[in-house]
């Protein structure tokens, strides 16, 4: 288990719930989230490797960035597609 400070544990709840809403349609969602949350327990579990006490916002923070927003996924879904009507 990782310990980690409860703030930083309702950002990173957050994130997930909104990954599981962006790939609520997609076939195999299920393991796309599966493989997503494994990642970022990798992440997390190298912070905690390296010294780290517990997990803070910042490094949830930072782990988002690495992974990308829902935001990030859906402007370039869009990119995807415009580029595509040109095409």
């Amino acid at each position: 288990m990782i310990p980690i400070e409860d703030s930083a544990y309702e950002k990173l709840q957050a994130y997930i719930e909104s990954l599981r809403r962006y790939f609520a349609n997609e076939e195999g969602r299920d393991e796309i989230i599966n493989d997503i949350e494994g990642r970022i327990a990798e992440l997390l579990h190298e912070k905690i490797r390296k010294g780290a006490d517990s997990i803070t916002d910042d490094d949830v923070e930072e782990v988002i960035v690495s992974m990308g927003r829902v935001e990030d996924f859906e402007a370039a879904d869009k990119e995807t597609q415009e580029q595509a009507r040109f095409t």
